[in-house]
């Protein structure tokens, strides 16, 4: 027997249903897609540029379902410090949230530096300041104490000191050195049994190409009668030649703390007047698109040559220098967002 027809509405109510179904279908896909792209959106804020780290915002991958959460979420590292990386928005048409996309230009953002993933290895440079006493390790303690975990220092050396517990770590500190013999050319020569420092060390040390150098270099300069002119110029030499290793090298030079030993009565002026040349102006006047320079204002640290709790000969801190050191450079370094 031949099978009827089911009546014409029937069949129109049928096709209304299945297309119905595929339109559905359709639009599931699409918002899928809006909320796949406002989510990549919003982890391209992961990427970490020269001026700091940026979290990758969680809010962005949701955009389509609900309010767009906060897109890029953490801060957008540019040289000169943290700016948010992305507003709270709302839902925008399609689904896709608008926010998402300060994510992505806050991982690609950094005033022309390149971005970097991994640990960060960071090295201390200096002379017995940085060589013999606890500020490498205190400094450390800091930045795990406040929260930055994603460092290593790094550097030849191994600063061991008994500093109430702070890890051992590694620096490139030399006592006795001074900055202004490891220029190439130098022609300061050099009458210390233990030596001053040279070129051909300072190229060592440029080959471990760290990510991040903390130089607090000149303390035997100043009290060697060097001028502040002199110290800057082989500033700029040893920068320099860490470029030459790594381009993207970001540096902190230490504005040194003060100094009155025993016998060089021009010792608190001469750091005066080297502490006086290091502007902000000379620091951002030989920065690089990908290379920044800054200053730690470790000469006003609080650190006092001629308080005993602070230093048993004038020149190097004790453990509560130190850690007066330490502090002004973590809070330098953690300025500038980064780890």
């Amino acid at each position: 027997m031949a099978k009827r027809k089911a009546p014409l509405r029937a069949r129109a109510t049928a096709w209304a249903v299945l297309t119905g179904s595929v339109w559905l279908g359709l639009s599931a896909e699409l918002l899928a897609c809006s909320n796949s792209s406002a989510g990549a959106a919003g982890a391209a804020g992961a990427a970490t540029t020269h001026g700091g780290a940026s979290s990758a915002g969680a809010g962005g991958g949701t955009a389509g379902v609900s309010n767009a959460g906060t897109a890029g979420a953490g801060n957008a590292a540019t040289n000169g410090g943290t700016s948010a990386g992305g507003a709270q928005g709302g839902t925008s048409a399609g689904g896709a949230s608008a926010a998402g996309a300060g994510g992505s230009s806050a991982g690609s953002a950094g005033a022309g530096g390149s971005s970097h993933t991994g640990v960060w290895k960071v090295m201390p440079l200096g002379d017995s300041i940085t060589a013999s006493t606890c500020y490498p390790q205190v400094l450390s303690q800091k930045f795990k104490d406040g929260g930055h975990s994603n460092f290593q220092f790094v550097g030849s050396q191994m600063s061991n000191q008994s500093c109430d517990g702070a890890p051992n770590v590694n620096m490139e500190g030399h006592g006795g050195y001074g900055v202004t013999f490891l220029p190439m050319g130098s022609t300061r020569a050099c009458t210390k049994n233990s030596g001053c420092g040279s070129y051909a060390e300072l190229q060592t040390w440029a080959a471990e190409k760290p990510d991040i150098v903390l130089m607090h270099f000149g303390t035997n300069d100043v009290w060697d009668g060097q001028e502040p002119a002199q110290i800057l110029a082989a500033y700029l030499s040893v920068i320099d030649e860490f470029r030459k290793q790594n381009p993207n090298v970001i540096f902190f030079v230490s504005k040194i703390i003060k100094l009155n030993p025993t016998g060089c009565s021009s010792c608190l002026t001469g750091v005066a007047a080297l502490v006086a040349a290091l502007t902000d102006s000379w620091a951002t006047s030989h920065s690089t698109a990908t290379s920044p320079l800054y200053l730690l204002d470790d000469y006003n640290s609080g650190f006092d040559p001629d308080s005993a709790t602070d230093t048993a000969d004038h020149v190097h801190p004790l453990l509560p220098g130190a850690t007066k050191m330490a502090i002004a450079t973590y809070n330098g370094v953690t300025a500038r967002g980064l780890f």
